[in-house]
């Protein structure tokens, strides 16, 4: 494989891809045994690998920069074609479940690989492909228009990570002006956010309709792979973070207000742990690269392998620069069998944490394509796969003297205090986009009282200072995922639990906690979430009380 850099892209002939398609699944049908049936079945998954590649390929240096109208293009002719391809394996998938050779397939590639194939019977129909392309279009828009926006501060151009440092600033005034110039960037581009997200979930609700479900909720959660626990499950693990994490959130803000000096914590002090500054990490992006090089050299031979990987071939793109959507990601390379990660390095700790976060799905993603068979079990249901991300933030905590010198211990004290006050946060994404689509003709005003009262709730410590777009609730919508991932939100609370229970192990016997983990990545996407949570000797996060025992085992390191 060449550097990422330096491969071609080239589109793929989609026609072909599913004439080939079509073929397969008549042969499969007339094959003889089941040995011809799956050599046909894994031939075909060989060659998608392919088309499958470029699309990835296109995607990354679209969202890299979004006003390459080439990337563009390529972007939007993928999401025509998707639809219809996945029908396409649909008919093949119904061979197989048709098929008198079922229990063999079932034999070898484990029940989860059937169940999923019975849940994509129901999520994909002709009916539905016209919506599928406008919905990949829109969520295109959403991200362009995100990406896009910028705004002036204190004289320099800045898009909303820029001001994200500037939120971090010792000096309170350059804080709350930074956190207006935030709200105001929001404020300015909300009516056309606004309208893309009436326009998705009209799209979404209508979708789940034409395929036969009550409401969008079902549809999501079977599309998410949830098949283990319900939307009532969940309103039961958003109780307790509700009576176990807030009330000890609330006390760490306290201190926090204590620490920095102030009679009221607004939301641009929440970020700001140390009046005298926050960690940031020394060296710029191949100093902090080669820093993780070594770091991960030193955690594992399995995972020294994986970051040289990562650095020869040159799979990040990590600064922040115009046009570039925001956020960070994990994606993969099938014909290579590598990861690539995306992010928008601000300056600040959170550069460290992509380098951990992020490479922990890098690593798993690479350690399972090694290990399993078909590339649809590489990756898990996201409740597992951020406990990969998640853990390995936790794992590098003894190399942070790299990155952070003497505020190393500083660093490590923000990370977990950010890890555990973060999931209040993420049940309201998550109870927010419940009663979105419970109510899905709500107005743009309404949803704004819905996230105001969610704050009330769940963080009722925050406070933005008189700013009235983000005080009325214009706050949801600077959270990505309710755009473009529907639903995936709470996979990070209830991931964090586990990752939660492997940092208490790794204190105690971290050669036995990275078993677990690397058994756990090994695993990849070949069983259900708590099959996964099973092999690990991971704690089931729905069962009452579980939530307040993983909290209580952190008290000692918070106060």
């Amino acid at each position: 494989m060449r550097k990422f850099s330096e491969l071609a892209y080239d589109r793929p002939d989609l026609e072909a891809v599913k004439e080939s398609l079509r073929q397969c699944a008549l042969k499969m049908q007339a094959a003889k045994n089941y040995e011809e049936m799956r050599d046909l079945f894994l031939a075909q998954k060989e060659a998608g690998t392919g088309w499958q590649t470029m699309s990835t390929i296109a995607h990354i240096r679209n969202t890299v920069d979004t006003r390459d109208e080439f990337y563009e293009g390529e972007m939007k002719y993928f999401y025509e074609e998707q639809p219809q391809i996945e029908l396409l394996w649909q008919a093949i998938e119904r061979v197989i479940l048709e098929s008198p050779t079922r229990t063999q397939w079932e034999a070898e590639f484990g029940s989860f690989f059937i169940k999923n194939m019975e849940v994509n019977q129901k999520l994909a129909d002709e009916s539905v492909v016209a919506d599928r392309i406008e919905e990949g279009n829109l969520t295109q828009q959403y991200s362009k228009i995100s990406a896009t926006a910028t705004t002036d501060f204190r004289g320099e151009p800045c898009n909303f990570y820029g001001l994200l440092k500037h939120m971090q600033s010792t000096d309170r005034t350059e804080r709350r002006e930074a956190m207006m110039a935030w709200g105001d960037l929001y404020e300015q581009i909300s009516d056309r956010l606004d309208a893309v997200y009436d326009k998705l979930v009209a799209l979404r609700v209508g979708i789940a309709g034409k395929l036969g479900f009550d409401s969008y909720i079902e549809f999501a959660y079977l599309n998410r792979g949830r098949y283990d626990y319900t939307a009532e499950d969940a309103a039961r693990f958003r109780r307790q973070v509700k009576e176990a994490v807030v009330p000890v959130c609330l006390r760490l803000r306290e201190e926090q207000a204590r620490r920095l000096g102030v009679d009221k914590l607004h939301y641009y002090d929440e970020a700001l742990i140390f009046p005298e500054g926050n960690a940031v990490p020394k060296g710029d992006r191949e100093e902090l690269v080669k820093k993780a090089q070594q770091m991960y050299r030193e955690l594992s031979p399995q995972t020294g392998e994986f970051f040289d990987l990562m650095v020869e071939k040159d799979l990040f793109d990590l600064e922040t620069k115009p046009g570039k959507r925001p956020g960070g990601y994990c994606t993969f390379l099938a014909e290579y069998k590598t990861p690539f990660i995306f992010s928008n390095f601000n300056g600040t700790s959170a550069d460290v944490d992509v380098l951990t976060h992020e490479a922990g799905h890098a690593f798993e993603a690479y350690t399972a394509s090694r290990k399993v068979r078909l590339l649809e079990m590489v990756f898990p249901t996201s409740e597992v796969a951020e406990i990969h991300s998640m853990s390995m933030e936790h794992f590098a905590y003894p190399w942070m003297e790299q990155f952070f010198g003497e505020k190393a211990d500083d660093y490590r004290y923000a990370h977990l205090m950010d890890a555990l006050e973060v999931i209040p946060y993420m049940v309201s994404v998550d109870e927010f986009q419940h009663r979105v689509f419970e109510k899905p003709k709500m107005t743009a005003k309404e949803r704004r009282q819905v996230w105001h009262e969610l704050e009330h709730t769940y963080m009722p410590w925050r406070d933005y200072d008189g700013h009235a777009f983000l005080a009325e609730g214009g706050f949801w919508m600077q959270k990505q995922h309710i755009f473009l991932y529907p639903f995936y939100y709470i996979d990070y609370a209830l991931a964090q639990m586990g990752a939660f229970e492997f940092y208490g192990r790794m204190k105690k016997d971290r050669a036995r906690a990275w078993k677990d983990y690397y058994e756990l990545c090994q695993a990849g996407g070949s069983r259900g979430y708590f099959d996964l949570l099973k092999l690990a000797g991971l704690s089931n996060p729905f069962e009452e009380g579980t939530v307040r025992r993983i909290v209580d085992s952190l008290l000692e390191d918070l106060f």
